[in-house]
């Protein structure tokens, strides 16, 4: 709750009433006044912080900013165009020679006649490039152990696993770096790191 300045209110029957009183009596009235007009200062203050802060300096949404007249950018209006400038080279996907599948779209029947091209050779082919991710699915390896016994002496030796397979089931480094990724990189909560992980 604000705390509410009091109010000075004094007449000067009143001032006059207490400097006839004496010099302790006027001493008490205006040590009662500063304490009062101390409390009127701080709460100015507090008032005209407020008033300063923004969403600009402080925690404030800029919902709260209110209908003031907001700082002008000092930058220039370019006499450039929007977009790319002449001269400059775009960066596009490139075409490639190698591909990993080709789907080729075969026509059927004449678009004006209707007659079938099934026997017909293609003279020329249009050809469109489609750069796509492969379907993520998640690869299950099983090390096994080879277990020997000796025709010699009869005893029993063991092949050895990759130091980071210690356990019957666990995940890949692989994954668990995707984990990393999206927790410390992408600062995804761990509800949506999981769904990331459901879905890949």
């Amino acid at each position: 709750m604000s705390e509410r300045a009091p109010k000075i209110n004094i007449s000067e029957a009143e001032i006059r009433a207490v400097y006839h009183q004496g010099e302790e009596a006027v001493v008490e009235l205006v040590t009662g006044l500063l304490s009062r007009l101390t409390v009127v200062e701080a709460r100015l203050e507090k008032l005209e912080n407020q008033q300063k802060k923004t969403s600009r300096n402080s925690s404030k949404p800029p919902s709260g900013d209110g209908f003031g007249k907001r700082t002008q950018s000092l930058r220039k209006k370019s006499q450039r165009r929007s977009g790319g400038q002449p001269g400059h080279q775009g960066n596009t996907l490139e075409w490639r020679e190698s591909v990993d599948e080709v789907v080729t779209h075969e026509v059927h029947n004449c678009d004006v006649c209707g007659l079938s091209l099934s026997s017909v050779s293609a003279v020329a082919y249009e050809r469109r490039q489609v750069h796509e991710l492969p379907p993520l699915n998640l690869q299950v390896i099983e090390h096994q152990v080879e277990v020997k016994c000796c025709p010699e002496c009869a005893a029993i030796s063991r092949g050895k696993c990759p130091a980071d397979v210690s356990v019957p089931v666990q995940y890949g480094s692989g994954l668990r770096g995707l984990m990393v990724y999206l927790k410390i990189a992408q600062l995804l909560p761990s509800d949506s790191t999981r769904e990331v992980l459901r879905e890949v």
